[in-house]
């Protein structure tokens, strides 16, 4: 049981480094905060009639600008620790809880201001706590798994769009342009792992197509069947371009793609900014404007 609640924790989880998102997160909670206290009066609330709306508004102010800070000052400074890489189930709850911990105390010295003047219950740092722990898990930890389903469910959509259409267009052809894979002669599974080192997997070249990044994770478009399947490992592009250094047809083309050149087809753009056209890829991968014209012609000729 422990064992599992262990492995739980260090399962990798996706921290999204935006600041819109964290903006997001924290103006919900304030929101979530302000509402609840102002409708309910729960705890020590019934003692507000008069400044109800003053004091709830003052909590899910000072609530929304206290998440705002925990979540984007520390990973700031401790850039190492909150690099999206490295993030962890563990880490997420830890950063809650610390969170929570951090605004219940500036709330406590808030509501301390209005003890005094209107004569009401003091209440110990300790209590105030427990009261907003209360109030604050039930939204923050609603929306960071509403979050991280929602992540797992546009990269399982986006799986299903791609299949969808490279069966139509299969179906449509007399004639598969790519060399059939029984005829490709097979190479050795290349294991590629986590940048934990805990997780791999094992792929082969001629079966991949692209690796695009996403978060702190890599996703492994693979074909097989003519179908392409995703894999999904958490470790950079850039570690993955160092497994493919002596593969001249594998291209870190972008910070965010990796493409077999042998699935491309096409170039199109200008200097401004070249895009790779394939009839497996439903999209044309954009490419770093350090690739010349002519540099990205012979790979893919």
């Amino acid at each position: 049981m422990i064992d599992s609640i262990l492995k739980w924790l260090k399962t990798p989880y996706y921290f999204n480094p935006s600041a819109k998102f964290k903006l997001k997160i924290s103006f919900f909670h304030g929101l979530f905060v302000f509402l609840f206290l102002y409708i309910f009066r729960p705890f020590y609330l019934s003692q507000f009639d008069v400044i109800i709306l003053e004091y709830t508004l003052g909590i899910g102010i000072i609530a929304f600008l206290g998440t705002f800070f925990v979540l984007y000052v520390p990973s700031i400074i401790f850039k190492k620790y909150f690099h999206e890489d490295n993030w962890t189930v563990g880490k997420n709850i830890l950063l809650i809880f610390v969170g929570v911990i951090f605004v219940a105390f500036f709330l406590w010295y808030f509501g301390e201001m209005y003890k005094e003047p209107y004569n009401l219950k003091k209440l110990s740092f300790l209590e105030f706590l427990f009261y907003t722990f209360l109030v604050s898990i039930f939204p923050l930890t609603f929306f960071v798994f509403i979050n991280e389903k929602n992540v797992r469910k546009k990269r399982r959509n986006r799986a299903k769009e791609i299949n969808f259409y490279n069966a139509n267009k299969l179906k449509k052809q007399t004639k598969v342009e790519i060399t059939p894979l029984e005829s490709i002669e097979k190479e050795a599974k290349i294991e590629i792992f986590s940048d934990n080192k805990k997780e791999s997997i094992k792929i082969r070249i001629e079966e991949l197509v692209y690796i695009t990044s996403q978060g702190n994770y890599a996703c492994f478009f693979l074909l097989k069947n003519n179908v392409l399947k995703e894999k999904i490992l958490r470790v950079t592009l850039t570690q993955i371009s160092k497994k493919f250094a002596d593969n001249c047809n594998i291209l870190r083309c972008h910070k965010s793609y990796i493409v077999n050149t042998k699935f491309i087809k096409g170039i199109s753009g200008n200097a401004r900014g070249y895009l790779l056209k394939s009839d497996i890829i439903p999209f044309d991968v954009p490419v770093s404007r350090k690739f010349s014209k002519q540099s990205l012609l012979k790979l893919v000729k």
